[in-house]
């Protein structure tokens, strides 16, 4: 991990308006591969936004990757997402 940060940390803000839903990942997800040995690419798998809220994106997304693994997935995968609340 030392190559990927520096030293001191640096904190970085963006703002996320109400309603906006975060998800992060481990590569779990992106190193899955299909039968032709392609692996999962979750931009382009879940383009055209994603289902409401965090519990149906968790849902779909783990869903999605099995079927591209074919249900055969071989790394362990960490999954969150979080949503602000609207008006917030």
């Amino acid at each position: 991990m030392g190559d990927v940060a520096g030293w001191p940390d640096r904190p970085d803000e963006t703002f996320l308006p109400g309603g906006a839903l975060l998800l992060f990942f481990t590569d779990g997800v992106t190193e899955a591969r299909d039968g032709r040995d392609r692996f999962y690419d979750p931009c382009v798998r879940l383009r055209g936004g994603p289902p409401p809220g965090p519990d149906g994106l968790l849902d779909t997304l783990i869903e999605d990757v099995s079927r591209h693994t074919g249900g055969a997935t071989v790394d362990d995968m960490a999954l969150l997402a979080v949503q602000r609340p609207l008006g917030a």
